[in-house]
């Protein structure tokens, strides 16, 4: 379609941009409007005809067309998920729940290490099939991934039926989200948590772009070939998928999590200046990116419970979710101007930049909490006798 790279990255902000609206109201919209069951129905919907937006921009060339299918995807996405965790919360309770929400981020990950792998082969497949590539080609492959979709709007309808079910019979409300939004509680924030926004924003920038990009870089770079390439940066998910409940495990039993999300940044930070100043094999950088990136998500997001009352906890994780959408769509467009004017290196350099602000934000986040009682960095028995300390 003759895309460059700077286009080819607003599709990835196209459809975070929806979603730093829509993380404050998705949890509003399920609990007060549409209902749990209603609301992943219409969101499973936004996903399906999102998809196939998309797919027709592809085969008739009309790329405007695939931005406006991004953006209807992201409408769903995002609110989706809070969905799909509001059923979790209402049938699971307890250590139940740990498994499940971590059988939800493995399931997850497998997905996009599937579509990274998977696609490539498809499209040449779809390609010998009509004689020819192109647009139509892309179009048409992009069309068959809304399959996946469809079976997701099968479960959705499934999954109200079941839960209708389930209310009649055992006399169970419908799930809500339990989530409070009150804008004005933003002003009340702490030194702490803001601190923890900026390690959130400045870390998922030098990822999620630096994946949507890295399938070039390794074959521009390394000389890898397509299926190659798409291999070695699916590892990141591939790891992922079974470590991030060990790692939640990890964390739940040893506490220290500001000690946690610095040796995951500091690791990602050595990932990606391998990955810009060295011709090592970029599988040693790109698993310990994998690593690193698995055990920041189960470090990072449960220590905005410990610097936040529980009334504050729906406004502080959508505006924390916000404002990672947020720059994720902003410096998607940035890193796709980057590669076109600059090439890789300086992209790499500007990614490296990105990890370096969020390890200072780390540190002065292990200061601050030091000088304030060093609540976020308890071990696990110091959290359990401060606990019991409370109740009695």
């Amino acid at each position: 379609m003759q895309v460059n790279t700077t286009k080819f990255m607003l599709l990835y902000a196209w459809y975070s941009w929806p979603n730093v609206v829509l993380c404050f109201l998705g949890g509003f919209l399920i609990d007060r409007v549409f209902g749990i069951r209603w609301g992943t129905i219409i969101f499973s919907c936004f996903v399906c005809v999102g998809q196939v937006i998309f797919a027709l921009g592809g085969i008739f060339n009309a790329f405007w067309l695939m931005e406006f299918g991004r953006f209807v995807f992201g409408i769903g996405g995002e609110s989706l998920a809070v969905a799909q965790n509001t059923y979790a919360v209402s049938w699971f309770k307890g250590k139940e729940l740990n498994l499940v929400f971590g059988l939800q981020l493995s399931m997850a990950r497998i997905g996009s290490t599937v579509n990274m792998n998977l696609m490539g082969w498809l499209y040449s497949k779809v390609e010998a099939l009509l004689g020819s590539g192109g647009h139509t080609t892309l179009g048409v492959t992009l069309m068959i991934g809304c399959v996946t979709c469809l079976l997701s709007l099968i479960c959705a309808v499934a999954l109200a039926y079941l839960d209708h079910r389930a209310e009649r019979i055992l006399h169970k409300e419908q799930g809500k989200t339990g989530e409070v939004i009150k804008l004005s509680d933003i002003k009340d924030f702490s030194l702490p948590l803001w601190l923890i926004f900026i390690i959130c924003v400045c870390y998922y920038v030098a990822v999620f772009p630096f994946i949507g990009l890295g399938k070039v870089f390794f074959t521009e770079k390394f000389g890898f070939s397509s299926q190659a390439a798409s291999a070695v940066n699916s590892i990141v998910y591939v790891i992922s998928a079974p470590l991030s409940p060990v790692f939640g495990l990890l964390v739940d039993k040893t506490g220290k999590n500001i000690i946690w999300v610095l040796c995951a940044v500091a690791a990602t930070l050595l990932s990606h200046m391998m990955l810009a100043f060295t011709m090592w094999n970029p599988w040693i950088a790109m698993c310990l990116l994998g690593v690193s990136y698995s055990l920041l998500a189960c470090a990072l997001w449960p220590m905005v419970a410990f610097v936040v009352p529980e009334h504050q906890l729906g406004t502080a994780y959508g505006f924390m979710q916000s404002i990672q959408n947020l720059g994720l769509a902003v410096i998607s467009i940035v890193a796709g101007v980057i590669l076109d004017s600059r090439g890789y290196l300086f992209l790499e350099v500007f990614f490296i930049a990105c990890v370096s602000l969020s390890l200072l934000s780390v540190v002065l986040l292990y200061l601050v909490n030091r000088a304030r009682g060093g609540n976020l960095n308890y071990s696990a028995r110091q959290r359990e006798e401060m606990k019991l300390s409370h109740t009695e």
